[in-house]
């Protein structure tokens, strides 16, 4: 379940950091990014990346965890492209979904 969580982590990493830009921001709110919000989605997207490697090491240890890492930032990243190009509304309700999801499935 750790590996999911990882997978979640980096998911709501990369949405956060999705949203700290200003074209990405606009097309979800269809306003303008407040410059007060730029600062906190992007520490906030590190943080869960950051987070994400953690919990990858967690499982596999920190040679193998690394590997791994980089394979669910390569599908956390292809799945927020699609849904940032396809259906921007949907890429923020899930960013939030595994945002909520994560310490639960961390917990199990």
């Amino acid at each position: 379940m750790m590996s999911i969580a990882a997978f979640c982590l980096a998911y709501a990493g990369f949405a956060a950091l999705c949203l700290g830009m200003d074209r990405h921001y606009e097309a979800v709110f269809d306003r303008e990014l407040p410059r007060r919000h730029r600062t906190p989605l992007r520490a906030l997207g590190w943080a869960a990346l950051a987070l994400s490697l953690w919990a990858s090491a967690a499982v596999w240890g920190w040679r193998y965890g690394a590997v791994e890492w980089i394979g669910i930032l390569t599908l956390a990243g292809l799945l927020l492209i699609w849904f940032v190009s396809y259906r921007p509304g949907c890429a923020l309700a899930t960013g939030g979904l595994c945002a909520a999801a994560a310490p639960v499935l961390a917990w199990m």
